[in-house]
């Protein structure tokens, strides 16, 4: 799963989610050099490490296709220098801006680190500007497949992290490997691994990785019992609330039966309705039976009148 997500198979936002504990800035660097391989230009927005040490390690045709967008050297303009990317200018139209400035073709978002932007700018601006940059460029004749960002989830409260994973694609949280994982030489990781597929779908796995010179990501298996989970599965039966009671809730077949067959006296049947709603050919007429105490006279029809 690991080396799907690393080959482009989900675009979108795509957060690596790191702790003091190990670092995820190499797996991120795994992803963008990914994106390079498929021909794509890598738009970096770098705030934590200079350039130089973001470019090291990677291959030439890599490096050949970086585009570094630097937040590092002067991040609050003190010392004026040119080209240098300031936190109030991260938004949609702001990241277009500088996309617009590399060449024509599909290009990948590197965000090295969105926690230096969250600790400058509210939640909901980041959110709304990780929303609107691939429109914003789409109206400027750019295509942004995805966008990977760098997480340091242990400087942020839990109902921030949480936000940001509702709105990723992917998210794939980096970890320490147990001893004995991989060979000798290895630096392995645990990658905890979430993705979105379709509206609904969501899978959940773990692998162990390392990774090789060139940022090239090598598998080291699983974790024992390990399975992919899907979220969209069905949710196991609830306990039943009145399992417990001291009277009873339920009806027998027999009670049920009774039941159905009362009839209630504000129920109409079939042939009521029927003989209720069916028009009568004689309509508008009355007819009178007398009975044997009337007396009526035919001449003086008031006779019985006291007038």
């Amino acid at each position: 799963m690991l080396g799907e997500l690393v080959a482009g198979a989900t675009g979108g936002l795509v957060l690596i989610q790191d702790t003091v504990e190990c670092e995820g800035r190499s797996l991120l660097k795994t992803f963008a050099a990914a994106s390079a391989h498929r021909g794509e230009s890598v738009h970096v927005f770098g705030f934590e490490i200079p350039e130089e040490e973001f470019r090291a390690g990677f291959d030439p045709d890599v490096t050949a296709r970086l585009l570094y967008q630097d937040g590092f050297t002067d991040p609050l303009r003190w010392t004026g220098e040119a080209g240098a990317f300031r936190a109030e200018e991260f938004s949609a139209l702001g990241v277009a801006g500088r996309l617009a400035r590399g060449p024509a073709g599909p290009a990948t978002v590197v965000l090295d680190s969105l926690s230096w932007l969250l600790l400058r700018q509210p939640l909901a601006a980041v959110c709304q500007t990780l929303e609107r940059i691939p429109r914003a460029a789409a109206c400027a004749g750019l295509r942004v497949t995805r966008i990977l960002a760098l997480l340091h989830g242990d400087l942020h409260p839990p109902g921030l992290v949480e936000t940001l994973h509702s709105q990723a694609r992917a998210v794939v949280g980096v970890g320490p490997a147990p001893e004995g994982v991989g060979s000798r030489g290895d630096v392995p990781r645990l990658a905890s691994m979430l993705q979105r597929k379709g509206t609904w779908k969501v899978l959940k796995k773990e692998e162990y990785y390392t990774v090789l010179a060139g940022f090239t990501p090598k598998a080291l298996g699983e974790p024992a019992g390990s399975m992919p989970q899907d979220e969209d599965a069905e949710p196991p039966s609830a306990a039943d609330p009145t399992a417990n009671l001291t009277f009873n809730l339920r009806l027998s077949d027999t009670e049920r039966q009774a039941r159905d067959g009362l009839l209630l006296p504000f129920h109409f049947t079939a042939q009521k309705k029927s003989s209720l709603l069916e028009a009568s050919a004689n309509a508008g007429k009355i007819f009178y039976e007398p009975d044997a105490a009337d007396d009526l006279d035919e001449e003086d029809p008031d006779d019985d009148l006291d007038v």
